[in-house]
C-alpha cells in the first residue's frame, strides 16, 4: 500500500514539473486553452471527486490554487434483489498546478438488505485522485486528460461497506470537447473509460486475488437559459467484467437525465439514474443522485 501511495505522489510530482513546460510550448495562447470563463459559467466537481458532470468526468481542472468543497447522495431502492443502499459522499478537490487537480473523496453508506434487522451504517472506502489534462481541445480534437484514483479500504468489512480488500487502482482516459453552436447554442460531449484493478488477498498469499474491469462513462450537457445558469444533462455509465460485486459498482448498463444550477461558485446538480443490472431477473431500478458544490 505504501508503495502505491508512493507511486501516486510521485505522479503529481512529475505533472506538476512537466505542465508548465508543456503548456509553454505546445498551447502559448490563451485563446489555443479553450477556457474561457463566459463559454462554461461553472465546471464543478461530480460524485467522482473530480472536475465532470453528475457521474462522467471532464477532461478539464480545476485552475491553480481554487479549492472545490463538495457533498454528494445516492439513494436507491431495488425490487429485485431486495434492498436499499443511501451513499453519502464527501469531496475535497484542488487545482494544484495549470491542469492538474488532486481529490479527496470519503464515503458514509447506510444499506437495507431486505430488512430492519440487516441495517448497517458506516464509513465507506476513501479515494485519492489526481487529474492531468495533456491536451487541449482543437478545431478537430477533444480535451484529453489522464486520471488515475488509489482506494483505501477504509470502510467496514464486517458490515459489508468495503469496494476492495487491500486497495484498488482505477486509470482514466477522458475526452471532453464543448462547441459553441448557431444561434448561440452551445454543448458538451464528456467520455471516458477506466481500468479498475483491486486486490483482493493479504501480500503473502501465494497466488494474489486481483479483479479486473472496465468502467465507460459519456454525457452531454445543454444550457437552457440565456446566461447558460441551467443546464440539462444526459449521461450514460456502463461497467463490465466485474467478478466481484459490492455496494460501490456492479456490472449494470444506466441512463441518468438530470439537471444542473450553477453560478460563477456554486453548484447543483440533480439526476434520476435507470439502472439495470446484468444479473438475471434483476429489474431496472432508479437510483437519485444529487451533487452541491462550492469553489473557493
Amino acid at each position: 500500500m505504501r508503495a502505491m501511495i508512493a507511486v501516486l505522489i510521485r505522479m503529481v510530482v512529475f505533472l506538476i514539473a512537466v505542465t508548465p513546460a508543456y503548456a509553454e510550448s505546445s498551447y502559448p495562447t490563451q485563446e489555443d486553452l479553450q477556457d474561457d470563463p463566459t463559454t462554461v459559467v461553472n465546471r464543478p466537481v461530480n460524485v467522482q471527486g473530480l472536475t465532470g458532470l453528475i457521474m462522467t468526468n471532464s477532461a478539464y481542472t480545476q485552475p491553480k490554487g481554487r479549492i472545490v468543497a463538495g457533498l454528494s447522495a445516492i439513494a436507491e431502492n431495488s425490487e429485485v434483489p431486495d434492498f436499499s443502499i443511501v451513499q453519502g459522499i464527501a469531496t475535497v478537490t484542488a487545482g494544484i498546478a495549470d491542469r492538474v487537480e488532486f481529490g479527496v473523496r470519503a464515503h458514509v453508506i447506510g444499506t437495507n438488505l431486505g430488512s430492519s434487522a440487516t441495517s448497517e451504517i458506516g464509513v465507506g472506502d476513501t479515494d485519492l485522485l489526481v487529474k492531468w489534462r495533456a491536451s487541449s481541445q482543437g478545431d478537430t480534437m477533444p480535451a484529453i486528460a489522464f486520471g488515475l484514483a488509489y482506494t483505501l479500504p477504509t470502510g467496514d468489512s464486517e458490515k459489508g461497506l468495503r469496494g476492495v480488500e487491500n486497495e484498488g487502482v482505477r486509470i482514466m482516459v477522458i475526452g471532453t470537447s464543448e462547441k459553441e453552436m448557431p444561434g448561440d447554442y452551445f454543448i458538451g460531449v464528456y467520455f471516458e473509460g477506466q481500468v479498475v484493478v483491486n486486490e483482493w488477498s493479504t501480500r503473502t498469499d501465494a497466488n494474489p486475488r486481483v479483479e479486473k474491469y472496465g468502467v465507460f462513462n459519456a454525457g452531454l450537457l445543454f444550457p437552457l437559459t440565456e446566461d447558460r445558469n441551467l443546464q440539462a444533462v444526459f449521461e450514460y455509465s456502463t461497467i463490465v467484467k466485474k467478478d466481484i460485486p459490492s455496494i460501490y459498482e456492479e456490472n449494470h448498463r444506466a441512463t441518468m437525465p438530470g439537471l444542473r444550477f450553477v453560478t460563477e461558485n456554486f453548484n447543483l446538480s440533480l439526476g434520476v439514474q435507470f439502472y439495470r443490472r446484468d444479473a438475471a431477473g434483476a429489474t431496472t431500478d432508479e437510483r437519485y443522485i444529487g451533487t452541491i458544490s462550492y469553489a473557493f
